[in-house]
């Protein structure tokens, strides 16, 4: 009977096995998916050959059989530290090490109920250690992972109940193990519950993936247009201490059109690239940063004055002009420019539509000033707080006001990234 079950659920472990090792063979990022894969891998080929007993030499059947499965739990809560993007750690090879050791030992190798309480007291060891990877992060979907903890807690609890009692009982086959139906039972629940929730987590995870999906830029990794509005309330909602500004600068990379022509879309997508890549590093935590079209670019930061925002904002700008961009298999250099316009407004008095008005009035100020400047826009006038580069050609004005003004800015607080 007990043969048969081993064998079932061998079979049953391997075809998890394999179809976890078919969703990571899709998408190899998901190390989560062939950590669990390995797992249950490690778990049928344990069980089978513990199902073997008698058939097949002791040493596989005990030392290696149980071995396999102390080593699946492993695998499982390495899969955990994955799914959270943490990295492997050697104490999670606590339970097989101290099994391998312990059949070292005459005393536990050569009698079943010490090799019974070891392997329970090694399968609690495993099953705790899946409950503490996954309630440790405070990461979504919390509840989800609670839930998933207390399952793997409820099996470590199962299995240390049983490694006492065979210390009482001291059986001396499988079937004189006390209450071995009923941890049968709990033990399948547990089972089949983790792989539900198990399955839970993976599903979450890929709706986040999608849901990030949504809100980002595929090619350069920042907020898109939708993603970067949906930020601006969370912005609003939540000011630092001290910085009770807000400030929106747009960005539109020069002559972006002739870079195209000149180098392909793949010299345009390093551009892009490398805008996005020094934009975000200047920026740091002090706002956020999208791509609100083709070349066009905006961020909102939280600053304490229109000198900290200006400053910021030329930042990004000197950035992007020292930079010399190579172009992949060749030894071409691309030297791109930005122009920026920038507005800044209180927090109680932000609104985003009349900010990004101004601050479109900006940047058409900066490329009329002859591109590669920075624009300031307070809502009646535009100031220039930077010098463009000549003209290499009539800008396309559009009927805006393009008039600035030169704006003389006390000195600009240290960046810090």
């Amino acid at each position: 009977m007990l043969k048969t079950a081993l064998l079932l659920w061998a079979v049953e472990a391997a075809t998890l096995s394999v179809l976890l090792l078919a969703m990571w063979a899709n998408d190899r990022r998901q190390t989560v998916v062939l950590a669990w894969s390995l797992g249950f891998a490690a778990n049928a080929l344990g069980a089978a050959l513990v199902g073997l007993r008698g058939e097949i030499p002791d040493y596989l059947s005990i030392v290696v059989g149980n071995g396999f499965q102390a080593l699946a739990l492993s695998c499982w809560a390495a899969g955990v530290r994955h799914y959270d993007d943490r990295k492997f750690t050697v104490w999670l090879l606590t339970p097989v090490t101290i099994w391998l050791i312990g059949m070292h030992f005459p005393f536990f190798a050569s009698t079943f109920w010490m090799r019974v309480f070891l392997f329970q007291c090694i399968s609690a060891l495993g099953y705790g250690m899946i409950a503490y990877v996954l309630a440790e992060p405070k990461l979504p979907p919390r509840n989800g992972r609670l839930v998933f903890a207390c399952i793997a807690l409820v099996q470590s609890l199962l299995m240390i109940y049983t490694g006492i009692a065979c210390l009482f009982v001291r059986p001396e086959t499988f079937s004189e193990i006390p209450n071995g139906f009923f941890y049968t039972v709990i033990n399948i629940f547990c089972l089949v519950s983790g792989i539900l929730f198990g399955a839970h987590l993976l599903m979450s995870r890929t709706e986040r993936r999608l849901q990030q999906l949504i809100v980002t830029d595929p090619l350069t990794g920042v907020l898109n247009r939708r993603g970067f509005l949906e930020q601006v309330q969370a912005m609003r909602a939540r000011p630092p201490a001290g910085k009770l500004m807000l400030a929106l600068a747009v960005f539109d990379l020069d002559h972006f059109k002739r870079i195209n022509d000149r180098y392909g879309h793949k010299g345009g997508d390093a551009v892009l690239i490398a805008f996005c890549r020094s934009s975000i590093e200047c920026i740091g935590t002090r706002g956020i940063f999208g791509r609100i079209g083709g070349e066009e670019f905006a961020c909102l930061l939280h600053v304490a004055s229109p000198a900290e925002a200006v400053g910021i904002i030329e930042a990004i700008r000197l950035s992007l002009m020292r930079q010399r961009i190579g172009l992949a298999g060749t030894d071409r250099i691309i030297i791109a420019t930005v122009s920026c316009g920038v507005t800044v407004s209180s927090i109680l008095d932000a609104e985003v539509d009349d900010m990004l008005s101004n601050a479109d009035r900006a940047l058409y100020a900066a490329k009329a000033a002859g591109r590669n400047a920075t624009v300031l826009h307070d809502g009646k006038a535009s100031y220039r707080v930077s010098d463009g580069q000549p003209r290499e050609e009539p800008p396309q004005t559009s009927g805006q006001d393009t008039s600035v003004t030169s704006f003389p800015l006390p000195p600009l607080p240290p960046l810090s990234a």
